[in-house]
């Protein structure tokens, strides 16, 4: 049988495809364990230094499972609210696990990320998108609320009035928009985005990753605390860095004109 996913290296960086495209790489079982067991090694790799996230043959995810939920339904399987809440709790246990991961998290969007698919996405902290991706918060299609952390993600991508559109319609919303709106960062042809993944992974290497942790946990409470508190955040995390043996090896390298370890080139 295929595995659900596939996972490969190059150098430091990690790249995670999701590989059940027939299913459009909807949450099974199989497929949320993988991914759950994938980050959870992931917060203790040491050599990783930037991951990828993407799908598979034109798709990216399309969240819930829905024929496997109308089975359990018909089963009778579930039956209160009491059924579904410890698998709500399984999944924001991985999403915070990838949120919070002390490294960039790069997603390629290849095709549809919709419903859970779409919190998916967003819990990277940079999205690039091909020109046939597409967004979709379709959850008030099947009566169900937004989930994937997306209550929290996406108003602060594309605004509170755009995210409660996308929450109350339904509708799709393809690479162009999403770019235009905030969803995504870039919009390339499908046969680059990879490439450009991989370029950008491999430029957010070789840097000191005490820094790289300290920046991505500060900025990601910049939206919601005040200048003061991320003031004294700065200066605690500076202070951590300018004494780092990471500080002290980028400033001799500078001043003897040698190239960075961290490389924009």
């Amino acid at each position: 049988m295929t595995e659900p996913l596939r996972i490969t290296r190059d150098g430091s960086v990690v790249q995670i495809e999701m590989m059940e495209s027939k299913s459009r790489n909807a949450f099974s079982v199989k497929l949320k364990a993988a991914l759950e067991e994938t980050v959870r090694d992931l917060t203790t790799d040491t050599e990783a230094q930037a991951v990828i996230l993407t799908g598979s043959d034109g798709v990216f995810c399309a969240g819930g499972d829905l024929k496997k939920m109308l089975a359990d339904h018909k089963a009778g399987l579930v039956t209160g609210a009491e059924d579904f809440t410890p698998r709500m709790k399984g999944l924001h246990g991985w999403l915070k696990l990838l949120r919070d991961l002390p490294i960039p998290v790069i997603v390629a969007v290849d095709g549809p990320a919709y419903g859970a698919g779409l919190g998916l996405a967003l819990t990277g902290d940079i999205i690039l998108a091909s020109t046939r991706a597409s967004f979709n918060a379709s959850f008030c299609k099947v009566g169900a609320v937004p989930d994937g952390n997306l209550f929290y993600s996406l108003p602060r991508m594309v605004g509170l009035q755009r995210a409660r559109e996308m929450f109350y319609t339904g509708r799709t919303v393809h690479a162009e928009e999403a770019q235009r709106i905030g969803i995504c960062m870039e919009v390339t042809e499908p046969e680059a985005l990879l490439p450009r993944a991989q370029e950008m992974a491999q430029m957010m290497c070789g840097t000191s990753r005490t820094a790289f942790a300290l920046t991505k946990s500060i900025s990601a409470r910049a939206l919601e605390t005040d200048s003061d508190t991320l003031l004294d955040m700065e200066a605690t995390a500076q202070a951590i860095c300018l004494s780092s043996a990471y500080h002290k090896d980028a400033i001799d390298r500078f001043t003897n004109k040698q190239p960075p370890r961290f490389d924009f080139k």
